[in-house]
Order: structure tokens, then C-alpha cells, then sequence
């Protein structure tokens, strides 16, 4: 579970977010929607440590944390997915998937392929997508990207 209570943000006398709340259970999915400059992004920013909340708290599974950086928020289990498209349309779905995680044979570059493959046709399988994770990227639809 995560939960944000209270959460504040300005930037210099823009107050973006004020007194806002938002949690999440495990397994759900949602979908912040609204205005341009409505808040959506900077608050998936203070909750991924992209920025710092001026005021309110930030728990997941009952403690409260800060993250300071993007990976830090991922090692905790949380990854938000933003709106805008941000494929490298020459790598294939799986190389998409895992990259900057790529799965390397010991301290070389050399790619684990094939384990890559079979865990992103598992992931895209509970996504309920049959394509093949050794495909470019570009040839998805943009839905499916």
C-alpha cells in the first residue's frame, strides 16, 4: 500500500499541489488525469524522490519513507509509467523493458537474451499481449507501446 497524505508543493510562488492525498492498494492500477499544470506529474515526482514535498508524508506498507531519486522509489517496488512515449523504437520490446536493468553474463556486456525474452513474454502475457519480445519496438501500435 501507498499512501500520500498532506502533500504540498511549490516552486517559488506556483503552489503546484496543496494538502493533497492519494493511496493505493496492492494490485491496483490508476491513472491520474486532468488539466495541463493540474499537479499529476509533480506529484508521481515527489512520490518517486524526483522532488522534495514541502510538506505532507509519503508510506509504503505502513512506513514512511523519502526517496531521494527515482531508483531508490524502485527498489521499493514502485514505478510510475508516464504519458509521454519513451521507446527506442530500434531495440526490441524486451531490450525496451529492461533497459538500464539489462541482464549481463557475469561483469561482461554480453546480453542475456533469452532470459530477458522469456520474462518480458511472461510480463506482457499478464498484460494479457501476445507479440513477441524479440520484435522492434516499432512495430507495436502506440497503444501497445
Amino acid at each position: 500500500m501507498i499512501e500520500m497524505t498532506g502533500i504540498s508543493k511549490a516552486f517559488s510562488c506556483n503552489q503546484v499541489l496543496k494538502n493533497v492525498s492519494f493511496s493505493l492498494e496492492k494490485g491496483e492500477i490508476h491513472a491520474l488525469m486532468g488539466e495541463n499544470g493540474a499537479g499529476k506529474s509533480t506529484m508521481m515526482k515527489v512520490l518517486t524522490g524526483i522532488h522534495k514535498r514541502d510538506a505532507g508524508k509519503i508510506a509504503v506498507k505502513g512506513k514512511e519513507v523519502d526517496f531521494s531519486s527515482p531508483k531508490e522509489a524502485e527498489k521499493a517496488g514502485i514505478a510510475v509509467i508516464h504519458q509521454e512515449l519513451n521507446i527506442l523504437p530500434h531495440l526490441s520490446i524486451a531490450e525496451n523493458l529492461f533497459l538500464r536493468k539489462e541482464e549481463t553474463v557475469g561483469k561482461t556486456n554480453i546480453l542475456r537474451t533469452k532470459s530477458m525474452n522469456i520474462k518480458t513474454k511472461k510480463m506482457l502475457a499478464e498484460l494479457g499481449l501476445d507479440v513477441n519480445p524479440s520484435s522492434p519496438a516499432s512495430e507495436l501500435s502506440v497503444g501497445k507501446q
